[in-house]
């Protein structure tokens, strides 16, 4: 570990939060209790992580009005999701970590634009390293693994949360339906040319979070996998089957179909999670000898001053 390692290790560590954010976008009954302590936690690490004198900071600024714009993003973010009074989770007196459903698509868009930004933060951070000679191997593999396991992930989350909505919308289409017939002497809306279920505000809304949903979802699986061979297979089969969305592909167990659609990256997600966490356990053990090794220095460096001085 070295000091540019320990640098772009900061801004990793913020984009790994921020991947961790993708567990609160789960739909309620695939959620486990969320512990508040560690969303507190997870607020401090980030204010400091995030701060002023932060290399993340310095980054953003030094990339004009989309830094600015970055900056302004993960404050929000940060607020949203883990200050004691987040407006997208949040907690009771009693400790219970509450996310308001509603604002789940919002929250996954927020969270793919962040990571597209810090991920490009880390790779220019990367190649500084490597250009000068500074890139250790177990360095690089956490920071690639990381990326991996993220992208994975974050298709993983919007599989479920595109066919959640997908749900959603024909549940929607269906009670118009309904409502349209008994308000209109009876008729079956399928025969009536004038009816259009795009009329009722509820679908629009639900199909408007779904193409943004959707839009998000492309994002995270189009921006990795150029030499990973794995995501691009799984990648390539669930754009095929996400042809179940726009009628060219029919299924006679729609329940059965969409299991496997959101299990293309379970794969991946159990391959990638055990070796991660291994390498940040590792990488953690070196932070704190460099940072005590750092530590030691800079008291011997004063005490000599202090000596000098004295002379």
């Amino acid at each position: 570990m070295n000091l540019e390692e320990r640098n772009v290790l900061t801004i990793v560590t913020i984009a790994r939060i921020v991947e961790n954010t993708l567990w609160y976008c789960l739909p309620a009954k695939e959620q486990s209790n969320f512990s508040n302590e560690e969303r507190l936690t997870r607020y401090q690490a980030l204010k400091g992580l995030t701060g002023e004198e932060s290399p993340f900071y310095v980054n953003a600024k030094n990339n004009g009005e989309k830094g600015e714009k970055l900056i302004d993003d993960m404050e929000y973010f940060i607020e949203d999701c883990y200050s004691e009074n987040g407006r997208i989770v949040t907690a009771s007196l009693q400790g219970e970590v509450k996310v308001e459903e509603s604002l789940i698509p919002e929250l996954y868009t927020t969270i793919v634009e962040l990571r597209a930004y810090l991920e490009s933060f880390i790779r220019s951070g990367l190649k500084f390293l490597k250009d000068n000679n500074l890139l250790e191997k177990t360095f690089e593999d956490l920071v690639n693994d990381d990326i991996r396991y993220y992208h994975a992930f974050a298709a993983k989350v919007g599989s479920i949360l595109l066919v959640n909505k997908f749900n959603e919308l024909n549940s929607s289409a269906k009670l118009y339906m309904q409502v349209y017939s008994q308000t209109h002497e009876g008729k079956n809306p399928a025969n009536d040319p004038e009816f259009n279920v795009k009329n009722d505000p509820s679908f629009r809304m639900i199909e408007n979070e779904f193409h943004s949903l959707n839009e998000s979802f492309v994002t995270a699986l189009n921006s990795y996998g150029e030499n990973d061979n794995e995501f691009i297979n799984a990648r390539e089969r669930i754009y095929e089957d996400s042809e179940i969305f726009t009628g060219k592909k029919h299924t006679t167990d729609i329940n059965k179909y969409f299991e496997i659609y959101t299990s293309y990256f379970d794969k991946i997600l159990s391959s990638t999670q055990e070796k991660l966490n291994k390498e940040f356990i590792e990488i953690g053990k070196e932070v704190n000898t460099f940072e005590a090794d750092l530590q030691k220095n800079q008291e011997k460096q004063e005490e000599n001053k202090e000596n000098s001085d004295g002379e």
